[in-house]
């Protein structure tokens, strides 16, 4: 069994190889055209999406047997569900305090597969389909978002297409049914958004969208965190801080105005509007603080870069490879600040505010899981993807400080390093699947 996965492993990677080296000499013959490797990492990321769809196994991704039963209560039902203040292993039902938008846009779809086929997994599959369609708006609007910042140079771009097609957790992720989804697509949406020039119209679309966002997932107070911090950073850096405000006002307003709704029926049915005392994660026991804190961010990396499986318990030796591309884009910023900064500058988008502001939000957002880790254990870094084109960016931004990266097939080895990562890490979950048995039971 571990040879065949291996074997199944290197298959993977031997396949994405030989497509970077033949990109690599149409580059070098000058027929490579400017689009293709956007297009070559879209078919790529579309081709392993299908792949996890159609072959994880039914419910082995975090959580999905409780999201698939959240939609099968609201087909069968037509009223929103109640989660129970006790664990029921044998209801799947710990994801039933959640807000409702993602489930209530899955139900005419269950209703329609589970009216053609009458079977379960190919229901599960149909959803699964709507996972991918959200990567899809998530990429638009991610490039959006680098075309509103003015940002051409190629080498950027391409880590953030490369990291929202071929980043192997996300490549799982929105594969299987999650409401995690939604939210990194409306992320993206966001992220375009506040790039845009402030006018009413813009501010409206804001609180729309972080209205929405606050509808189908608590972790949308990223975005509330974002919204103040942009006028609060153009506040201190003395440019447009204080015609920001009203803009600001404006949208978290309307977000908090769709959002009321939902946040007093919580009140009223959980005490708590965000529902965490039903949750139903026990405080973690740590056997010391440090122990707590190592494992606590490393399992928030190792979940970042590469793990599927329906505890996140698949991943061998993958996530150290994203681990060292984190370790390597951290050295390259602190190299920008302390030695090159009029290097890190030019690589900076001309909008320093949303730039600065888009940092200190994911850096908040990052606390924040760190200190749900702590609190229980499930830091996953799947949490981290509410800003992931930001976060792309970050990441790219830093590898771009090193010399290595001046040269003009940067950008194609880059695609073709993600190429290989996200293709083998595919393969081998593929054949580490079990077949048959389902394991139950939350998994954050």
């Amino acid at each position: 069994m571990y040879l065949r996965m291996i074997l199944i492993s290197a298959a993977g990677a031997l396949a994405a190889i030989a497509l970077w080296t033949f990109l690599f000499r149409r580059h070098r013959a000058g027929r490579l055209p400017a689009g293709q490797l956007l297009t070559v990492a879209l078919a790529v990321g579309l081709s392993c999406r299908v792949a996890y769809a159609l072959w994880t196994p039914t419910f082995y991704a975090p959580d999905e047997q409780s999201h698939f039963q959240y939609v099968r209560w609201l087909a069968e039902h037509r009223t929103l569900p109640v989660q129970n203040r006790v664990l029921d292993l044998a209801a799947h039902d710990w994801e039933y305090h959640q807000p409702p938008l993602y489930y209530v846009g899955l139900t005419p779809v269950y209703l329609l597969a589970d009216g053609l086929f009458h079977e379960r997994a190919v229901t599960v599959r149909a959803l699964r389909l709507v996972s991918i369609l959200l990567w899809g708006l998530t990429v638009m609007f991610a490039l959006r978002f680098l075309d509103q910042m003015g940002l051409n140079d190629d080498f950027l771009r391409t880590s953030v297409v490369a990291m929202l097609c071929l980043l192997p957790t996300y490549t799982f992720l929105s594969s299987a049914i999650n409401n995690d989804n939604p939210i990194i697509a409306l992320g993206s949406a966001i992220s375009w958004r506040m790039a845009k020039p402030p006018t009413a119209r813009n501010s409206l679309w804001l609180g729309v969208l972080v209205g929405l966002a606050l509808l189908t997932k608590f972790t949308a107070i990223a975005f509330i965190l974002l919204l103040f911090l942009v006028p609060s950073v153009g506040l201190i850096r003395r440019t447009k801080g204080p015609s920001m405000w009203p803009h600001a006002a404006l949208s978290i307003s309307l977000a908090a105005l769709l959002w009321a709704p939902w946040a007093l029926r919580s009140l009223r049915l959980y005490e708590s509007i965000t529902a965490d005392n039903v949750t139903n994660s026990p405080p973690r026991e740590w056997p010391s603080t440090s122990g707590a804190i190592l494992s606590t961010l490393g399992y928030m990396q190792d979940s970042f870069w590469a793990v599927s499986g329906v505890y996140n318990n698949i991943n061998f030796y993958y996530p150290s490879l994203g681990r060292h591309l984190a370790y390597v884009a951290c050295l390259g910023l602190l190299i920008g600040m302390l030695f090159k900064r009029d290097r890190l500058l030019r690589a900076l988008p001309a909008n320093r505010e949303l730039a600065l502001a888009l940092v200190l939000a994911m850096l908040m957002n990052a606390g924040l899981v760190f200190r749900f880790g702590l609190e229980n254990g499930q830091g996953q870094g799947r949490f981290l993807f509410t800003l992931l084109a930001p976060t792309a960016l970050l990441i790219g931004t830093g590898l771009r400080m090193f010399t290595l990266t001046e040269r003009e097939d940067a950008p194609l080895h880059l695609t073709g390093l993600f190429l290989t990562y996200a293709t083998s890490f595919t393969f081998h979950s593929l054949a580490v699947f079990p077949r048959g048995a389902v394991p139950w039971g939350p998994s954050g």
